[in-house]
């Protein structure tokens, strides 16, 4: 076994808090909702870095998958620094293969992979349509997801983007693991950049800043305390919609 390197006196001791993006890239987010993930993500990644910059003992490592026809590295399978993260451009085309995105998830959450000493990952799935994969391919991968330590401690937020007609919410609500949130339905692109961006940034400085109060309502598997989400913005017009 290396031996464990010292911490210079003075020196801030950091631990890793992994943070996940899961991002949906099939045929239906085609125009203004590839465009708008695209920017938003951008745009939060410097909110993320800004906001846990207080925390310095926290190191956030930074990855994403992507899913369409199937489910592959968009950025990784390494974590990246957040200092050094870049969002590349996400094209859409294709099916919906969310359960494959859920597989390679848990395989990075397993004891091996990750951290003996860490954060509760950061693990956010953002979808506009329903898995295109058989309904028990989804629920076995929950279930193995589930079953990891790292999996069940995480902070998982899924954000579904447009007509709710279009999507399934009881299918990603079995991914949410704070069910006081539930599902970030954005059905304007306003609204996903605002909750991409109170996603990513809320769940990282409330695990940066530990576990749940004593007395908190929130279950102690879960870890984390999480303030409730912005308002979605009121539709007025239906060209305000995706």
């Amino acid at each position: 076994m290396t031996p464990a390197v010292p911490v210079p006196e003075g020196t801030i001791a950091k631990k890793p808090l992994h943070f996940f993006w899961l991002a949906d890239h099939s045929g239906s987010m085609r125009g203004r909702k590839i465009a708008t993930l695209n920017q938003a993500i951008r745009e939060a990644v410097p909110e993320v870095r800004k906001a846990v910059g207080a925390y310095p003992e926290v190191d956030i490592r930074m990855r994403a998958i992507k899913f369409a026809d199937r489910a592959e590295w968009h950025v990784g399978p390494d974590a990246v620094s957040v200092d050094a993260f870049a969002w590349p451009e996400l094209e859409a085309s294709g099916a919906t293969a969310t359960a494959q995105a859920l597989r390679l998830l848990a395989e990075e959450l397993t004891l091996e992979r990750m951290p003996r000493r860490g954060y509760p990952p950061v693990c956010i799935l953002i979808s506009d349509g329903y898995c295109t994969e058989p309904p028990a391919e989804y629920n076995q991968a929950i279930a193995d997801l589930l079953q990891l330590p790292w999996g069940k401690k995480a902070v998982r937020l899924a954000i579904a983007i447009g007509n709710p007609t279009e999507y399934d919410e009881q299918e990603l609500l079995k991914f949410v693991s704070h069910p006081e949130i539930g599902v970030l339905k954005a059905e304007t692109p306003q609204a996903l950049v605002s909750y991409i961006r109170w996603a990513s940034v809320s769940a990282s400085v409330s695990v940066s800043q530990g576990k749940s109060r004593e007395g908190s309502p929130v279950d102690a598997a879960h870890n984390v305390i999480l303030a409730q989400p912005p308002t979605a913005p009121v539709i007025t017009s239906s060209t305000d919609a995706f």
